[in-house]
């Protein structure tokens, strides 16, 4: 009974180890990369392209907006949302 049991244990492995094992791994699908979407496209052409000549923006407009964005980080947030964080009630 041993001798078989042993025998079955060595034979019945042998029909998996002989189907062709895929080359690319363990699957039978291949990964196929797609290619980048429009917008990294443009985004890697811009990124690439360097510094434009001109500013679209005038350096009143850039220094006001940047003024503008430091003060909204300097007032307190509140603890409720119908709060309001403005000094000018």
């Amino acid at each position: 009974m041993k001798k078989i049991l042993t025998v079955l244990l060595m034979v019945a492995p042998m029909p998996l180890l002989a189907q062709n094992q895929p080359a690319h791994g363990l699957s039978n699908s291949v990964v196929v990369f797609e290619s980048k979407p429009e917008a990294r496209q443009k985004l890697d052409q811009q990124a690439s392209s360097g510094a434009p000549d001109k500013s679209e923006l005038s350096v009143q407009s850039y220094v006001d907006s940047q003024e503008r964005i430091a003060e909204t980080f300097r007032r307190a947030i509140p603890d409720q949302i119908a709060e309001s964080s403005r000094d000018d009630e």
